[in-house]
């Protein structure tokens, strides 16, 4: 028999629902495993909440091209495929379950896409103000590489690529990255620190820095699609250790215990 855990009050519900149903959709989608929930009756007591609550959740989950609902053979998980793959809530979702390759790829891929491009404009386009602050993120990350904690380091990076974001001056860049900022700190939990890519990762970003003081946008693209590269060998390098059960980077708890649905 299939058991969902309750519903406990008094968080936000319908969120705490939808974000439940998304995250069993997003392992079957990992496990390859096709899903279809059970009726609504039984998923309402299951979950412990009403058909009103249950159903705008499953709305939820299909304007977001993550489920299917027909009448007759009920609600059922779409592919990856179908997702609004730049939806914040998925990109949350995925961050929250734990990275996996497809998801980390996926990740430097997009960076590919926005960091390079904002790092050119913002060569171009930086004030004198805006140019400071990216020195004194990389001044403040330089001075803690060795001795600041893995959350502050973190911190430190994405410090550093939000000034130069800042800088661009371009409203959709800055919303794109905005939306992949919290999977983005994910996945780089798990990939700071490896042996020497810090380093060699922050040389690149005084590249970058250097680049952008020069007001010179080929070199600052250049530096950013390193610095991404360089990302890109990391996740490479933590994949290898997960395989072989070497890693000890920390897990992403989902807060939740797993739900098994209908397969």
């Amino acid at each position: 028999m299939n058991i969902f855990p309750q519903i406990v009050m008094p968080e936000n519900l319908h969120d705490r629902v939808t974000r439940v149903l998304a995250l069993q959709v997003l392992e079957a989608e990992r496990d390859n495993r096709s899903l279809v929930f059970p009726n609504e009756a039984d998923l309402c007591q299951q979950l412990g909440v009403s058909r009103t609550i249950l159903r705008e959740a499953i709305k939820v989950l299909a304007d977001k091209g993550m489920v299917e609902v027909r009448r007759r053979s009920g609600t059922r998980a779409m592919p990856r495929q179908a997702w609004n793959q730049l939806d914040a809530d998925i990109l949350d979702w995925r961050a929250e379950l734990g990275p996996d390759a497809i998801f980390l790829r996926d990740l430097c891929e997009v960076r590919l896409a926005i960091e390079p491009t904002a790092s050119g404009f913002a060569a171009v386009r930086a004030t004198s103000d805006e140019i400071a602050s990216i020195e004194r993120c990389l001044a403040e990350r330089e001075a803690r590489v060795r001795v600041s904690k893995l959350a502050e380091a973190v911190d430190l990076n994405l410090a550093f690529h939000a000034a130069v974001m800042a800088a661009c001056h371009n409203p959709l860049l800055q919303q794109m990255n905005q939306s992949i900022r919290h999977p983005l700190r994910t996945a780089l939990c798990y990939t700071t620190g490896l042996h020497a890519t810090d380093l060699v990762d922050i040389a690149a970003h005084r590249k970058v820095t250097e680049a952008i003081r020069s007001r010179d946008p080929i070199k600052a693209r250049a530096a950013s699609e390193r610095i991404v590269g360089l990302a890109m060998l990391a996740v490479g390098e933590w994949l290898q250790l997960e395989a072989k059960g070497k890693t000890d980077n920390p897990t992403v708890d989902t807060g939740q215990k797993t739900l098994v649905l209908q397969s």
